[in-house]
């Protein structure tokens, strides 16, 4: 009896593991695959919560872009300082394994206990069991935040989408993406407020290093002129939901400001809205290494 009751338990406690990240089709369900991964961290440290929630397809600009088995290797030491975070922002796909979150962190150092603060992205894809997996982390630091930021998550509008079965088809679609990056890329090289303009969502997200979250491409403009920088971009790889909804592009980017320039990388989270045009509602720039 006791041999069956210690079955049952670890049965659980397994499923309660693997229910806190399935997927059920909602965001609410990718917003407690996030509120897991925050709490494993605070219990058992920030390497073995990345290594949690990633596989082997894990990409995370730690600054630049590297698996996160390979970050996180049998070597490398943990972490102790205390991270936490708070999605703000996020949304699914219609096909309901695919999804996004974003929102402020913050970084208490083990050595120190100073504290850092910033933004973060995180997308992710649900595996073929349904459980939701880490597919790119990166983030940018700021100051102390001044304002806190209003919630925004999003169910489709509709659950109704065809599942392409061909690769070929669906790497047709992932190229069709990419190419909407280049011409974005092209345009920011002859006109930057005509890209931005053109390729943001009216209610699109700036991610820049040192500044809170801009929303709203008129203030993105805004911002952009004031700051004096030019943007130019480069694309290199894109990933889109079998909903056909949502996507993602990053790459690499030069920002110059005052004549120097500094090398980037960048993700963009694309949405198919309003006669199926595809539009930029976030878009993050974070150093790149060397």
């Amino acid at each position: 009896m006791n041999r069956y009751l210690l079955l049952i338990a670890l049965f659980l406690l397994a499923s309660k593991n693997n229910f806190a990240q399935l997927s059920n089709g909602r965001v609410n369900s990718l917003l407690a695959a996030e509120n897991y991964f925050a709490a494993y961290a605070k219990d058992k440290g920030i390497r073995d919560a990345f290594l949690k929630v990633s596989d082997n397809e894990t990409i995370l600009f730690r600054p630049n872009p590297v698996k996160a088995e390979d970050f996180f290797d049998k070597k490398s030491n943990d972490d102790q300082g205390q991270l936490d975070w708070t999605p703000v922002f996020a949304k699914i796909s219609k096909s309901g394994d695919w999804g996004f979150t974003s929102g402020p962190y913050s970084y208490t150092s083990a050595n120190d206990s100073t504290t850092s603060y910033g933004q973060y992205l995180s997308v992710w894809r649900a595996n073929n069991k349904g459980v939701w997996k880490l597919a790119l982390d990166l983030g940018i630091s700021h100051p102390k935040p001044l304002t806190e930021a209003s919630l925004n998550f999003t169910d489709p509008k509709s659950f109704k989408f065809f599942r392409q079965p061909s690769e070929g088809r669906l790497k047709q679609r992932e190229d069709m993406i990419l190419t909407t990056d280049k011409l974005f890329s092209n345009t920011l090289i002859k006109n930057q407020s005509l890209a931005y303009d053109s390729f943001f969502a009216d209610e699109g997200r700036l991610l820049f290093p040192g500044h809170e979250p801009v929303t709203g491409k008129t203030k993105i403009n805004n911002f952009l002129r004031k700051q004096q920088v030019s943007i130019e971009t480069k694309p290199t790889v894109a990933n889109r939901a079998p909903g056909s909804d949502l996507a993602y592009t990053y790459g690499n980017a030069l920002i110059t400001r005052n004549n120097v320039s500094t090398k980037f990388h960048y993700v963009r989270i694309w949405e198919s809205q309003e006669g199926f045009k595809w539009n930029v509602i976030l878009e993050i720039f974070s150093p790149a290494g060397e």
